[in-house]
């Protein structure tokens, strides 16, 4: 309940989840900074805020009980380092994975996922945005 010594970084990545969670897309959108980069589990990525929040909106509409739950949260490093449950009507997103988020004023500048055999989301949401791939 008490938040006051919870670090800031964590508390912008709670609710980037708990937005997820409500598939509130103009609150994911503004939780997001112009710079943002989306790195799938296949290590493609979507850069820029404008290409994640149509990305994010696309998969709402794809999959109706998308959910991110029963998360450990920590800082390393300056980054956020999550382990926690995906759920889905798609059995390829539903699994134990793990998350790493970047914040910087408030706003997410880097998200990424490192789920097991998980579809490419990038290349699915964003074909005509989606770049190659990154060393995690």
């Amino acid at each position: 309940m008490f938040h006051w010594n919870t670090p800031q970084p964590i508390r912008v990545v709670q609710r980037y989840l708990a937005a997820m969670n409500a598939r509130d897309a103009d609150k994911v959108e503004s939780l997001l900074a112009d710079d943002i980069r989306f790195v799938d589990s296949r290590g493609e990525w979507i850069d820029g805020r404008e290409n994640v929040a149509t990305a994010t909106r696309r998969f709402f509409d794809l999959e109706a009980n998308y959910a991110m739950h029963d998360m450990q949260i920590v800082m390393h490093d300056g980054d956020v380092l999550l382990k926690g449950t995906a759920s889905a009507d798609e059995e390829r997103l539903t699994h134990d994975t793990l998350w790493r988020a970047r914040t910087r004023k408030n706003k997410i500048v880097h998200w990424q996922s490192y789920g097991e055999d998980s579809p490419a989301l990038a290349r699915i949401l964003m074909p005509e945005a989606v770049r190659g791939t990154e060393a995690a």
